[in-house]
């Protein structure tokens, strides 16, 4: 009997990469679209593993299916994923950690540079018939900020090294990461509150776990000088948005350059009401090199398994020790 691999989500044009490399190892790859956890236990059929791009697996869904023996996502973070139950039950689960860089890391300055030189708001004045370089005044020469980095892994120093060419002050914040190390990249080690506290401008590149979830939250929005500007290329949830929008008001933060929200898509997000935010669609992973990569990896990871060999990206590899 064939294996049956399941691949469920809504973001690709098609799933052919995929097919291809997990029915190369004998498997059958099943694509099945679905909005929650209880539709995809619903609709699959005994898998033996599953390949997200957002739909959550967790314990329900885990146990629903006895012979599942891996889960593989389409992304970086594997937030969506119960990974404490994954590894109790044995599971492995594999990301694709490397695919869009240079896409977030790019996407990031777009959005520090569109709030700092306030690009957007221009282009509105402009269509609204203004012309005034003082409607957005004052605005400062970039080099003169310190820019803090929540988060310096692999997509926090790439924007690190692009930041460079730009002359500013760069301030860190990882528990992960030594002194040395991110002395070695140019940056000035510091604690979490003396990030919020120096920098002009902060850029979030932590996964979503929960420590991080709500990292920036009203205390940190405390310790910042009024004026910010906040970016979040990372997940929503390491944002508390409500804090963030009382941030706003209040003045604390000047700008925020959102790819990611808490809820996505949004209903009725107040923050969509500012002309101060600039908010993209979850785009800062994307090109068409990205995406192919993206796919390719993920397939290869779970052919790689199906073939017994140990894929190149296991998140909790002590499973297969």
């Amino acid at each position: 009997m064939s294996k049956n691999v399941i691949l469920t989500g809504t973001i690709l044009p098609d799933s052919e990469v995929e097919k291809e490399l997990v029915e190369a190892t004998g498997a059958d790859l099943t694509t099945i679209d679905v909005d929650s956890k209880a539709e995809l236990i619903e609709s699959a059929t005994d898998p033996v593993g599953i390949m997200t791009i957002e739909t959550e697996i967790d314990e329900s869904v885990m146990d629903a299916f006895p012979n599942l023996s891996f889960v593989s996502v389409h992304g970086i973070g594997v937030d969506m994923v119960d990974l404490d139950a994954a590894t109790d039950r044995g599971i492995p689960v594999f990301n694709t950690p490397h695919y869009c860089l240079e896409e977030v890391a790019t996407h990031t300055m777009s959005l520090i540079l569109a709030c700092e030189r306030r690009v957007c708001q221009y282009d509105d004045d402009v269509t609204s018939g203004g012309w005034d370089y003082e409607s957005r005044a004052p605005i400062r020469r970039f080099s003169s900020k310190t820019v803090g980095v929540v988060g310096c892994g692999d997509i926090g120093l790439e924007v690190v090294q692009r930041l460079q060419g730009f002359d500013v002050d760069v301030v860190g914040y990882d528990p992960y990461v030594s002194e040395s190390e991110m002395r070695r990249h140019g940056i000035r080690k510091a604690d979490f509150e003396s990030l919020c506290a120096d920098a002009d401008v902060i850029t979030v590149h932590t996964p979503l776990t929960e420590s991080t979830r709500h990292l920036i939250d009203a205390a940190a929005f405390d310790s910042m000088e009024t004026g910010t500007t906040l970016v979040n290329a990372a997940r929503g949830g390491i944002v508390d948005q409500a804090a963030l929008h009382d941030a706003i008001e209040d003045g604390t933060v000047a700008y925020a350059g959102l790819d990611v929200l808490e809820n996505e898509p949004p209903e009725d997000d107040q923050l969509l009401g500012f002309d101060n935010v600039v908010v993209t669609p979850h785009a800062a992973w994307y090109s068409e090199d990205a995406l192919a990569e993206l796919q390719r990896q993920a397939g290869e990871n779970v052919a790689a398994f199906l073939d017994g060999d140990v894929p190149d990206h296991v998140v909790n590899d002590s499973v297969l020790e």
